[in-house]
């Protein structure tokens, strides 16, 4: 029998939801949305309402105690254990995704099934990904960007992450977004940034609460541990590439850029009204003191 998408988004943003939903709820692969409301305002619960009710795809799921941490991500995997099914997790701020994105991702992950573990695309702004990008793409990167989830170019400038989104926009718009494509990589004994990967509920049902125990944090868990522990490394497909908007060290500062209104842009869209978060002016300036060291260096 052959696999039901099944798209899933651990919810909260719906300035981020409104745009995401153009490229998942029309997607004739795609049969069912499942978001998983870890909302941090009542607010954003009220959009997840709303949308269920006008998007036939979209099941909203519910955990107990689910708090707008990561930490309460864990609980939903609970849900994903139809044997027929291949998930794709896809985070609230993934702003672009390509035409088919969601069958090509599947049939990559069906011929390769006994291979890997998960599958994710090409992620412009996640820190490994822009690694692969800078060494092996037609893109030019002259930052210094290290392999690690963590790397302080790729993971927490947001001055670097808003370069690379204005390249890859101004890429979509000349029609020329297979620039930023690479060969495919597998992912072993290195964290990496789960922004968007796929994978078999066969597997999450076979190996229960081993996929990602609750006490553990869960992109380390899925991306490192669980790959070293079965022998069954994560694939990086550099064929397939999507946009992840922002991390948390990137946020408030790439929502003043006018970015985000450039991706509703290309689909077609008009943006949606949203509140920028500035943050506390001591780590602001400690920020700047940062940034200003680092161009230093490069000078």
């Amino acid at each position: 029998m052959a696999e039901t998408i099944i798209a899933v988004t651990p919810a909260g943003r719906k300035h981020y939801l409104e745009l995401l939903r153009h490229y998942v709820c029309p997607d004739p692969s795609i049969a069912e949305w499942h978001l998983w409301d870890n909302c941090r305002t009542e607010d954003d619960r009220i959009y997840l309402e709303r949308l269920a009710s006008e998007e036939s795809k979209v099941r909203i799921i519910r955990v107990d105690r689910a708090d707008g941490t990561n930490r309460s991500i864990n609980k939903f995997y609970a849900f994903c254990v139809d044997e027929n099914a291949f998930y794709i997790r896809i985070d609230d701020d993934v702003v672009y995704l390509p035409k088919g994105f969601a069958q090509r991702l599947y049939e990559k992950a069906s011929a390769e099934k006994q291979r890997y573990i998960w599958w994710s695309p090409l992620v412009i702004n996640n820190a490994v990904s822009s690694f692969l990008v800078k060494h092996f793409s037609q893109v030019e990167i002259p930052e210094a960007i290290t392999c690690q989830c963590f790397d302080q170019i790729g993971w927490m400038d947001p001055f670097f992450a808003e370069s690379l989104h204005k390249k890859f926009l101004q890429a979509l718009e000349q029609g020329t977004p297979d620039r930023f494509c690479v060969p495919d990589f597998a992912v072993s004994l290195s964290r990496f940034s789960v922004n968007c990967i796929g994978f078999f509920g066969s597997d999450v049902k076979s190996l229960g609460p081993d996929f990602c125990p609750r006490d553990v944090d869960e992109e380390e868990w899925i991306s490192a541990v669980l790959p070293a522990r079965l022998h069954r490394p994560g694939c990086v497909v550099g064929s397939l590439v999507v946009a992840h908007f922002s991390f948390f060290t990137q946020e408030p500062e790439l929502l003043e850029t006018g970015l985000l209104e450039r991706y509703y842009k290309i689909a077609g869209l008009t943006p949606a009204a949203y509140k920028i978060r500035r943050r506390p002016f001591r780590q602001r300036l400690v920020h700047f003191a940062w940034e200003m060291k680092r161009n230093l260096a490069r000078s």
